[in-house]
C-alpha cells in the first residue's frame, strides 16, 4: 500500500484561513479527474461539482439570501423594511461567506435513476466525496474550507446552480492558499490521530 497517500489522507485538514488565489483550470480539472476515478462501466456517479470563482461570489450571495438579483448598494438605498431588510442584511452576510479563497466547488447530488444502487447508497456516497477533494488538494499544495449552509435548496439557489428536480447542494467547498504566515504549519506533519474502532 502507498505509503504517501495514506499521508495524504491523514494529513489532510482545513486551512485556518484561505487567499484569493485560485488553481487554473487544468490544474483544477486534474484534481477532479482524480477525485472522479476511472470510468465507470454502467452509469456514472450520482454527483458533479460546480464551480464558482470569486468574481461570481455576489450572485451566489444573492441566491443564498434568497434574491432574484444582485442588490445595488453603491447607491443610497430607499428605505427598506420586513423582509426586503432582512435580506439585504442576508445578502451582506453571504457575501463575506461566498467571497472565500480564490473559486468554490459546490458539491451537488445528483441520483443516477436508472443505477441498481438505491438512491440513499447513493447520496451516502456522494456525501464521501468532501474528504476525498480536501485531500486532493491539499496533496497538490492547495487549502481548502469546507461549509454547508441553510437556505441551500431554495429556489433563487435551485436556480443559479442549475439545479434538476432531484439534484441538491450538499456543500461548498473552498479553494485558495494557506496564509503565508500559516503556510509551514499548515503543510507540516501532523501526529496521526488514534483511529475510533474497536474489535469483536
Amino acid at each position: 500500500m502507498s505509503r504517501t497517500f495514506l499521508r495524504i489522507l491523514g494529513q489532510r485538514r482545513q486551512a485556518p484561513a484561505l487567499t484569493p488565489d485560485a488553481p487554473p483550470r487544468a490544474e483544477l480539472e486534474e484534481v477532479l479527474r482524480a477525485v472522479a476515478g476511472t470510468a465507470p462501466g454502467g452509469p456514472g456517479p450520482g454527483w458533479r461539482v460546480v464551480v464558482t470563482t470569486r468574481r461570481s461570489a455576489p450572485e451566489l450571495a444573492a441566491a443564498m439570501a434568497g434574491l432574484t438579483r444582485v442588490p445595488e448598494m453603491h447607491r443610497p438605498l430607499p428605505r427598506l423594511k420586513g423582509k426586503q431588510l432582512r435580506r439585504l442584511a442576508a445578502f451582506r452576510g453571504t457575501l463575506a461567506w461566498a467571497s472565500t479563497g480564490g473559486l468554490c466547488c459546490a458539491v451537488v447530488f445528483s441520483p443516477v435513476e436508472s443505477a441498481d444502487v438505491p438512491v440513499k447508497e447513493q447520496k451516502a456516497a456522494a456525501h464521501g466525496i468532501r474528504p476525498l477533494l480536501e485531500a486532493a488538494f491539499w496533496a497538490a499544495g492547495w487549502g481548502t474550507r469546507w461549509a454547508s449552509r441553510d437556505g441551500a435548496d431554495q429556489e433563487p439557489v435551485r436556480a443559479f446552480y442549475d439545479l434538476a428536480e432531484h439534484e441538491q447542494v450538499l456543500g461548498w467547498l473552498f479553494v485558495g492558499r494557506p496564509p503565508r504566515a500559516a503556510a509551514a504549519e499548515f503543510t507540516a506533519t501532523l501526529p496521526p490521530a488514534d483511529p475510533p474502532v474497536s474489535y469483536r
